[in-house]
């Protein structure tokens, strides 16, 4: 446990190094400023958009930043070589990872509460946002470890956002008639785009919830055991 302590917090300080952090950080600021030029109706309606965007593009996006700053540094090389193992290397990328897409929802939150005055379930938002976050960090490195270079890991992600994220998107805009969810489940990011929607606006569809939640914990240990994991080794080894 301590060797993974000291291993997430290597992790923090590299999305610091990095400028991944105050990027995310940042970008969480834009969303307090629109925010501040909107009404609370509105600002509730468009709060879990920006949620999931963070979580389902900005985490794959960092997340692929800092492996192929990381590959240039050769740190991943040298972390291999660490008395820790391969699994305890990637789940400390993976909670660096998701206290970005955590800390997208804090701030979020926070404005929403400081500025409209509005309040939901907290917890329950936070539990949406690290299964979502543990997901899409699994997509992440899939898309990191299956690109040449950070150009390649931005093709990828968007063909994965054109095919995966903006469907989703145009549902929440209402484009899309809302007997097809369950057919938009399939995807990841609807998946956590209903969750977290569901915790903000307070509308529960207990169906889609559990089965959401399923999905997608089940989505992450599959892509973790059978296509990052392999990958990351290989990777790992050949620098």
């Amino acid at each position: 446990m301590n060797k993974l302590t000291r291993l997430i917090r290597g992790e923090v300080k590299r999305l610091v190094k990095y400028k991944i952090l105050p990027v995310s950080l940042a970008t969480a600021a834009v969303w307090i400023g629109l925010f501040l030029f909107i009404s609370a109706k509105e600002a509730r309606e468009i709060a879990p958009l920006l949620i999931f965007v963070d979580v389902a593009a900005m985490s794959i996006l960092l997340l692929g930043a800092s492996h192929h700053l990381e590959k240039q540094d050769g740190t991943i090389r040298t972390m291999m070589v660490m008395p820790v193992s391969l699994g305890q290397i990637i789940t400390a990328k993976t909670a660096a990872s998701m206290l970005l897409a955590i800390e997208s929802a804090v701030v979020t939150a926070a404005a929403l509460y400081l500025i409209h005055g509005a309040t939901f379930n907290y917890a329950l938002l936070l539990l949406f946002v690290a299964i979502a976050g543990a997901a899409h960090a699994a997509i992440g490195f899939v898309l990191s470890l299956n690109s040449k270079d950070f150009t390649t890991m931005l093709g990828l992600l968007m063909l994965y956002m054109f095919v995966c994220t903006v469907p989703s998107i145009l549902f929440s805009f209402g484009i899309v008639d809302a007997k097809y969810e369950w057919l938009f489940m399939i995807s990841p990011s609807h998946s956590a785009s209903h969750l977290i929607s569901s915790a903000v606006r307070g509308e529960y569809q207990l169906a889609m919830i559990i089965a959401g939640c399923l999905y997608l914990t089940i989505l992450a240990a599959a892509l973790f055991r059978f296509a990052v994991y392999p990958k990351f080794k290989d990777n790992a080894a050949r620098g």
